[in-house]
């Protein structure tokens, strides 16, 4: 028997700020915009929103590179127009999730800032490695171009990036980067938002040692940080530790997962998440991702959908969308 919860009934509403509605008329969509838009996108038939990043940020990765986990960036109204917003949700009966961007942070973090100078306890919050012959420690490759390693002049290391040069990934083996999450996570629910979409978060565990992959022609290196060795002991952590406290949801965004692969994350019994957005609708039009496309198949779009909705069933409860901001 399938758990009743609130989310199974809902319907959100995926709104990219910048570009949303501009409340204050400064050329940059905000939160006064949303605020203002809040019954239209109820009349919609719609009973929540899922935010994308709008904590401060370079902008290097459209808000994907965060700066300052617990604020909210001035462009889009500060933090006391971010509590007048949640207000207005559950005013209306709705719901509003975050996004959670935790596999990596802004190179322009304090953290970060800390750990190329060693001061700890900040020193091993990122994944630093010395490099070999004056090379990169390995072959992996950037989810976005070139190396997925960046020399640092002032550690005399290269660290991890699995994304822009400027995402450095942070080291979620390290105890205290866990506690920081869970501290962000408690900071984020305490003022009432109503759970989280956690940003590639399968991709936070990577395997030990660090191997070249030799198997992969491209994205090399992913088959050892996708689903990597204790990414369900960590998100398992966050589960126990803070989720299971809260009256909220989470879900997962997962690059080239399986139905079955997802089940070990959000089988309603022994998952750690609540739901999962999955890829494989994404490429009724591509092979793979969006910079390889292919003509639009609706055999292969209702082939996704079937295969999700069928193996499921009973077990998990099913992201269903068409597009956000990544497709």
């Amino acid at each position: 028997m399938m758990k009743k919860q609130w989310y199974k009934d809902m319907v959100f509403y995926h709104i990219w700020p910048r570009s949303f509605k501009d409340g204050n008329h400064d050329g940059i969509g905000d939160l006064y915009g949303i605020i203002e838009k809040l019954d239209y996108i109820q009349d919609l038939g719609c009973d929540g929103i899922w935010l994308s990043p709008i904590y401060p940020s370079p902008g290097k990765d459209c808000g994907y590179d965060v700066m300052d986990y617990m604020n909210i960036d001035e462009i889009y109204g500060g933090m006391e127009v971010f509590d007048q917003l949640v207000c207005e949700v559950h005013k209306r009966q709705m719901k509003i999730i975050m996004d959670l961007v935790v596999n990596h942070t802004s190179t322009s973090h304090e953290w970060f800032e800390k750990s190329r100078r060693r001061i700890e306890p900040y020193s091993d919050y990122y994944i630093w490695q010395k490099g070999k012959k004056h090379q990169p420690p390995n072959n992996w490759k950037s989810n976005f171009e070139g190396s997925a390693w960046q020399y640092d002049s002032l550690r005399h290391e290269y660290y991890l990036h699995l994304f822009a040069i400027e995402q450095a990934d942070l080291n979620m083996a390290n105890p205290l980067v866990r506690q920081e999450v869970k501290h962000i996570m408690r900071f984020w629910l305490d003022k009432g938002v109503d759970g989280f979409r956690e940003d590639v978060i399968t991709y936070i565990s990577k395997k030990y040692g660090l191997p070249n992959d030799y198997l992969y022609p491209i994205y090399k290196g992913m088959r050892f940080y996708n689903h990597g060795p204790y990414v369900h002991d960590y998100l398992k952590e966050f589960k126990e530790d803070v989720l299971d406290h809260y009256d909220c949801v989470t879900l997962a965004e997962a690059p080239l997962v399986t139905p079955q692969k997802a089940l070990e994350y959000i089988d309603e019994q022994k998952g750690q998440i609540d739901m999962m957005i999955q890829f494989e609708s994404q490429c009724a039009d591509c092979l793979f991702t969006d910079w390889l496309p292919t003509p639009f198949s609706l055999r292969r779009l209702k082939h996704a959908f079937s295969k999700w909705q069928k193996q499921l069933d009973g077990k998990a409860w099913n992201v269903l969308y068409l597009e956000n901001h990544d497709h």
